[in-house]
């Protein structure tokens, strides 16, 4: 999400707390539907520069398909579609949050599988256990490695700065205070349900997640 009030640029990775934080900056004002996020990578935020690896990556084809979807939509959150200047990509405030990549791939499960609309959307029928869940969706749409959203097109990410779900709070206070935002609170402390997601992982599903989603894992430095 863009923000020109605050002067930042918010990536929102799917399952770290993203919605809190849209909703603190005023993203979420005055919309009612249920697309209102704005999932959009850092590669979207900014114009590509004229070099065949940014015209022709594999994850900037896939922005640019996603967003064409996503612009047809009718009930889409009008701020989605909100731009940035190559100076004022330059000059704001560029963040995310991430979280460890086990505990949220049983969270998106929760919240997909509990919702009717959302199992629509993925195309599940009846219930499905965690572990097929998995082999089915792990690294694709929105369970996509956490770096699919903040690498830019040179694979960097450059972001300034990159918090932590695990130290959400704290973290997103440390991130107010740089964009010189200090009075912003997020709407509501998000506390879980109290499970421990290691217990729903068997060795076959837990060594899925550490293949496809290396990456963050050696990045981040989480750990089952």
């Amino acid at each position: 999400m863009v923000s020109h009030e605050f002067k930042c640029i918010f990536i929102h990775i799917p399952k770290c707390a993203g919605t809190s934080i849209e909703s603190a900056l005023g993203h979420l004002d005055g919309y009612q539907g249920r697309n209102g996020q704005d999932h959009r990578s850092i590669r979207l935020m900014a114009k590509p520069r004229l070099s065949l690896r940014a015209l022709t990556s594999k994850a900037r084809l896939l922005d640019i398909a996603r967003s064409v979807r996503h612009q047809r939509r009718s009930d889409m959150n009008p701020k989605n579609k909100i731009t940035v200047s190559d100076e004022q990509y330059k000059n704001y405030f560029k963040f995310t949050f991430v979280r460890n990549p086990w505990a949220r791939a049983y969270s998106m499960y929760k919240n997909v599988i509990r919702d009717e609309a959302h199992k629509r959307t993925f195309g599940i029928e009846g219930d499905m256990s965690f572990k097929d869940f998995m082999h089915a969706f792990a690294g694709k749409g929105m369970l996509r490695p956490q770096t699919y959203w903040i690498k830019d097109d040179n694979g960097d990410i450059s972001l300034d700065y990159v918090g932590r779900f695990e130290n959400l709070e704290a973290d997103f206070k440390e991130a107010c205070q740089r964009m010189g935002a200090q009075h912003i609170e997020l709407p509501h402390k998000i506390k879980g349900d109290g499970e421990d997601y290691r217990q729903y992982y068997d060795e076959e599903t837990r060594q899925l997640v550490s293949r496809i989603y290396k990456d963050e894992i050696d990045y981040f430095g989480y750990t089952f």
